[in-house]
């Protein structure tokens, strides 16, 4: 029988090591700084193998480069498909013959759940690309941080983050996206703990016990899926969930769907999955803080985008409306919130909560066509490219802030009064970034990004949270203006950070880079206007 021949499927599915390689890449450095750890000993407390500490730097970031340039590589190749691996099938016993694996005309390979678990895709590509820029970025930040005192454990959880953020983009079941979402999550926890003190233990297990609770949820409801579709690949899923099934497949599904999108929901800061968030910016040390709001941020939205935009299309009418639910009461109350901060990161923090609205919110406006879920995925994603560069770029002058004042990591916004006169270029790169954030020109950029997520919303006629949409660009003015007013006010006395800085040469990399980026993709705002033409593939 048909059944008993597809049974006896044998064979290892062949991987392509090249389309692998942004994901590789990160693995191999992180196995080598571990090597050069055990060789040579790179313990900053004992002050032993200080020599040695650029080499393990030089191996992390090299690791980021080959992942930049596998990225590069695959973007230049691109010959309009996608390229997939990891792919099931394989060889079939027919007769005591073996040979690959052939079908009916009346079957089709998803009929049996066939499929590739990872797929280069316009989309694997952008996010992947956001991802390694970040992670070098903050990489470099960290490098004479105290998170940084203990070389050899910060590199190998950033480069285990970053490999699981790269194999996030490109996972198309849900075993893979699960696995890659816990794999970027997991290590970000022994990041922040790197603060080692009270307040960062604190910020640790408030994180810990957040991925818990996710992995919890995100694991109920991609059972739930299963069980409603009979298969892990996202692809096979859309198919079983378009073909009109039974109403209590569709209650099972919806019901996973939602957990799934609860689970996810606390990695991207959504509220009510918020309330880590300010504890553990504050509680981490700020190159983290500014990892967490870029490289943990995007992979979240790269997680919400696959399972809803490739496996859940067919389910918008109920997912849609709870994603602009979401996404409105989200930045409501982190906008709300931040107005009364005045600890910068938490002003930060309170800010990432709020643009993690606005990054989720096209999906409200998904249709039940492939072109309308491509337009909102593309927007999502051209909105997430904007806010990442902006944040780097604000969170790089932070972290110089606090290396060159009193109260450090706890600073608060008295310490920019005056910034752009005694220190004209930080200043003016902050000033900058955040204008981009509130969408103002010249900040062009996050202009353009609030229409591109808006657009989609006013479309579809869901008036409500266009309006609502509306108030918080207001809201966010309020406090983004007045951290940029206090750069150019009269600079304070003793409680001001140093009149001239030192700065390094890797910060003035990072900050000479972010600012390039607020300045290109301003100018070349159709970089975030027309993102990833073939999103969904």
């Amino acid at each position: 029988m048909l059944t008993e021949t597809f049974a006896s499927l044998e064979g290892v599915p062949k991987i392509d090591p090249v389309a692998l390689l942004p994901v590789i890449a990160p693995v191999v450095a992180l196995l080598l700084v571990l090597v050069i750890d055990a060789v040579l000993g790179l313990d900053e407390r004992k002050h032993t193998g200080r020599r040695w500490r650029p080499l393990a730097d030089l191996t992390a970031l090299a690791g980021l480069l080959v992942a930049a340039g596998g990225v590069a590589f695959l973007a230049l190749n691109d010959d309009g498909r996608p390229r997939s691996t990891a792919c099931s099938g394989g060889w079939v016993v027919t007769n005591g013959q073996t040979g690959p694996t052939t079908l009916p005309h009346s079957l089709s390979p998803a009929e049996f759940g066939f499929g590739c678990s990872y797929v280069v895709s316009d989309l694997t590509l952008a996010v992947q690309a956001i991802v390694l820029l970040s992670a070098i970025a903050c990489l470099l930040l960290a490098l004479d941080g105290p998170g940084a005192r203990d070389r050899t454990a910060h590199h190998t959880l950033l480069l285990a983050t970053v490999a699981g953020a790269a194999a996030l983009a490109g996972a198309r079941d849900l075993a893979t996206l699960t696995i890659a979402l816990e794999t970027a999550t997991l290590p970000v926890i022994g990041l922040i703990a790197l603060r080692r003190d009270a307040q960062g233990a604190q910020a640790g297990v408030t994180m810990l016990l957040t991925a818990v609770a996710s992995l919890g949820l995100l694991l109920f409801g991609v059972g739930l899926l299963f069980l409603a579709t009979g298969s892990l690949y996202l692809s096979r899923i859309a198919d079983v969930l378009s073909s009109n099934p039974e109403r209590p497949v569709l209650v099972v599904a919806v019901t996973g769907a939602v957990l799934a999108i609860a689970g996810i929901g606390f990695k991207i800061s959504l509220v009510p999955f918020h309330l880590w968030t300010p504890d553990t910016y504050a509680g981490a040390p700020l190159p983290i803080a500014a990892f967490l709001s870029t490289v943990s941020k995007a992979a979240g939205v790269t997680a919400m985008a696959v399972l809803l935009g490739i496996g859940l299309p067919a389910l918008h009418t109920a997912w849609a409306p709870l994603i602009g639910t979401l996404a409105a009461i989200t930045m409501t109350v982190g906008n709300l919130v931040a107005l009364r901060q005045t600890v910068a990161v938490r002003l930060l923090a309170w800010s990432t909560v709020a643009q993690a609205g606005w990054v989720l919110l096209p999906f409200a406006a998904a249709g039940p066509s492939r072109d309308s879920v491509r337009e909102v995925t593309a927007a999502s994603l051209g909105y997430l490219l904007a806010y990442v560069v902006a944040s780097l770029a604000a969170f790089t002058v932070v972290v110089l802030v606090a290396r060159h004042h009193r109260a450090g990591e706890e600073h608060t916004l008295t310490a920019y009064r005056g910034l752009g006169r005694t220190e004209p270029v930080a200043g003016a790169i902050l000033a900058f970034a955040l204008i981009c954030l509130a969408g103002l020109p010249p900040g062009v950029m996050g202009l353009i990004a609030k229409v591109v997520a808006l657009r989609p919303v006013v479309d579809a006629g869901s008036w409500p949270i266009a309006v609502v949409a509306a108030v918080n660009v207001a809201l966010a003015l309020a406090y983004y203006l007045r951290w940029t007013a206090l750069l150019v006010a009269s600079p304070a006395d003793a409680d001001g950070p140093a009149p001239r800085w030192r700065l390094r040469p890797a910060e003035g990399i990072v900050l000479g880079g972010a600012a390039a980026g607020c300045i290109g993709l301003s100018i070349g705002a159709e970089v975030v206007a027309g993102l990833l033409p073939g999103v969904l593939q």
